[in-house]
């Protein structure tokens, strides 16, 4: 199977090997173990055909844009004119490339939300938390080129984990939130926990926090703390 691509660079690298003639063969690419990536590249492709159709095919804009910037060169009327139009056509490019850009940009963020609120939910974090702590912890994504969400530690350096070049995953975002904030984690009363089965099986374990940190929580967290019995000390 063969799709037309206007432009090859708004795909990762890897894959515009695959591009000829204006036209991705599908059969010849390999199958990677995560398509999520692909997935966004495609979705890219797409947002960017859709901006390029408005003005027509990217060689004849190109044309287009030469032979203004060549009428441009010149004075009087004429060349004010062919200027005024290259403007124009600048402006209005960039301001819908940027549109659609910023509709990836929020797919993207909608996707890894999604994505994040599940791995809460399998790292024991109590419902009524999670939601709060996925918007809070968005803070800490920034994306690849391919789509992809690269986790980040608390003062902005990259998150080491067991992803793909000792990146961090979402999973690993997860666990690492669910031990800073034990208070809106449920304990299943497993092993490993540190509790008997059935000692408190179910509900998050009883904790104290300074005043400070309890000053630092947001408004669900802080309710999410006092219904598990948190008490805070100074």
């Amino acid at each position: 199977m063969k799709i037309a691509i206007e432009d090859a660079t708004g795909l990762p690298e890897w894959l515009q090997s695959h591009v000829s003639e204006g036209h991705l063969d599908l059969a010849a690419v390999p199958v990677p173990e995560d398509v999520t990536g692909l997935k966004t590249a495609l979705q890219k492709e797409r947002e960017n055909a859709q901006v390029w159709s408005r003005f027509g095919k990217p060689d004849d804009v190109a044309k287009r844009i030469a032979e203004l910037e060549e009428k441009a060169k010149g004075t009087g009327k004429g060349a004010e004119d062919a200027q005024a139009k290259l403007d124009a056509m600048k402006n209005e490019y960039e301001g819908k490339l940027t549109e659609a850009q910023g509709r990836i940009q929020k797919m993207m963020q909608t996707n890894a939300q999604a994505s994040l609120k599940a791995e809460l939910a399998k790292a024991g974090f109590i419902p009524e938390a999670i939601d709060d702590i996925a918007m809070t912890a968005m803070g800490r994504l920034q994306f690849n080129d391919d789509g992809t969400p690269k986790v980040l530690t608390s003062d902005g350096k990259p998150m080491i984990g067991s992803g793909a070049d000792h990146g961090a995953t979402l999973t690993d975002l997860a666990k690492e939130l669910a031990a800073s904030k034990p208070y809106a984690v449920r304990d299943d009363g497993k092993g490993g926990s540190g509790k008997q089965p059935g000692t408190n099986g179910g509900t998050p374990t009883r904790q104290t926090v300074t005043r400070s940190a309890f000053d630092a929580m947001s408004q669900t967290e802080r309710a999410a703390f006092s219904k598990t019995g948190g008490k805070v000390v100074d």
